[in-house]
């Protein structure tokens, strides 16, 4: 360790910040190749982002319609998306695609420099390539709330590692910030409160008497995030329906982790298993309980085994930098090491970044564009493809009868039966259906007229 410490001394401090460097640069790729940003989920959010743009509310009638539903889904993002947008004086939709490189640059920024405050400088440095080199630094670029939220993660962990040395002042600190996290996604807050109850409860076992800044951390968070929830809570209650398990195989750990870093987490895994310092236990407290969270689902707990796993992502690739120390390496080939880890990461990032593309189609963008013009902007639309709601709420602004985040919907009607073609001229009236989007080889429905077609849909007015 001592070793290490010496040759850590004859880099540049600035090191630690080369990564995020890289992160940028990568995450320009698809933002400048492509014209609409990353990601499917991000036209739920414009939606929300133009239902917030005459000031705060909390009803949304025009996905789930004609029945409408409360927004369950924080405003943090959306806010902050708006705000840019304002500033700057342009759309949500290139707000979304320029801010997915400094998603990318914060996010590994952050990664890093808290690795840096627990373990030092080159160990922050390699955090930041390992992230780079994992395929799972597609999602920081993401320009979604869970991207915004993995910012704050590795910080609220090392500001409450601080509060447990008895700096009690940063708890306040690191509870205000999980309750921005509480107020931008609430997995990721979710996440997080488990990532820091596993060391609490390890270091109250172990006889430590810190053990009110738990709840501190906790009042502080919940006090933040009252301003949207409580009058949300009160008004509306408060729905979230689990989506279905999505389960992977072993080798998807390792192809999603990346396998550099993933062998080389158990390597530094191994490493300081034995040691009592406290960022040590949090570090591994942390590795094995998102690791077990991640395959809960074999207790018949509903969870999305992917998005479990990117937020192991952090004590992965910090104990994979580890891996470097228990190698004992002279300053020489510490150098050749770094050199060619820095390559590696730098060409994985590469291929990562270069194959990052939008998840809707030109055909999703016409019909979206169609309705923007023609449609009528009161009657709700039925789709036999749930993935263009959003993209036509958001583009459009005409009622549809999905809209994106199905787990906050609290009550929507039968599509299968507008697409089956199985319903009658009074359906169509006491539900408020004026359109039927259908894939170009299925059959048309009754009582429709064909007013706009493409390569992949037809649009059937009632």
């Amino acid at each position: 360790m001592k070793d290490f410490k010496v040759i850590e001394a004859k880099f540049s401090k600035s090191i630690v910040f080369i990564p995020a460097i890289f992160a940028f640069i990568l995450a320009l790729i698809p933002t400048i190749k492509y014209n609409w940003p990353l990601s499917w989920d991000i036209y739920y959010h414009i939606h929300n982002v133009k239902l917030y743009s005459g000031g705060i509310v909390f009803w949304d009638n025009l996905t789930a319609a004609p029945y409408g539903r409360p927004i369950f889904y924080p405003p943090l993002f959306h806010l902050s998306i708006l705000s840019i947008t304002k500033i700057l004086n342009i759309s949500p939709f290139l707000t979304a695609r320029l801010i997915q490189p400094f998603l990318a640059l914060f996010g590994v920024l952050s990664f890093s420099y808290v690795s840096k405050k627990f373990y030092g400088d080159i160990i922050g440095f390699l955090t930041g390539l390992f992230i780079i080199s994992s395929p799972l630094f597609q999602r920081m670029m993401l320009p979604i709330p869970e991207s915004m939220a993995i910012i704050f993660l590795p910080i609220i962990v090392y500001f409450y590692y601080l509060a447990t040395e008895d700096n009690k002042r940063y708890v306040i600190v690191a509870g205000f910030l999980w309750g921005l996290v509480m107020l931008t996604h609430i997995l990721s807050a979710i996440i997080i409160l488990f990532i820091i109850t596993l060391p609490t409860i390890i270091f109250k076992l172990r006889g430590g008497k810190n053990f009110e800044i738990y709840w501190i951390f906790i009042v502080a968070g919940l006090i933040t995030s009252s301003v949207w929830f409580l009058p949300l809570i009160i008004k509306y209650g408060f729905v979230f329906k689990s989506p279905p398990t999505q389960a992977l195989p072993l080798e998807s750990y390792i192809r999603l982790l990346g396998p550099i870093p993933f062998f080389l987490s158990i390597v530094g895994f191994i490493y300081i298993l034995g040691t009592r310092e406290k960022k040590d236990i949090i570090l591994l407290s942390w590795f094995i309980g998102v690791t077990f969270l991640s395959v809960i689902y074999v207790f018949g707990v509903k969870v999305i085994t992917e998005r479990i796993i990117y937020f192991n992502l952090f004590a992965v690739a910090v104990l994979a930098s580890l891996s470097i120390r228990a190698l004992k390496f002279e300053r020489r080939k510490c150098t050749i090491l770094l050199l060619a880890i820095a390559f590696l990461s730098l060409y994985n990032g590469y291929l990562t970044a270069n194959s990052a593309q939008p998840s809707i189609s030109l055909s999703q963008i016409e019909v979206a564009e169609w309705f923007k013009y023609n449609g009528d902007h009161e009657r709700v639309v039925v789709t036999a493809d749930y993935r263009i709601d959003p993209i036509i709420v958001s583009i459009s602004g005409q009622p549809v009868a999905a809209g994106g985040y199905a787990p906050g919907t609290v009550k929507s009607i039968n599509g299968d039966k507008y697409i089956n073609g199985n319903f009658t001229k009074n359906e169509i009236i006491k539900e408020k259906i004026g359109y039927i989007i259908l894939k170009t080889n299925m059959t048309p429905p009754p009582y429709g007229k064909l007013v706009y077609k493409n390569k992949d849909f037809k649009v059937y007015e009632l």
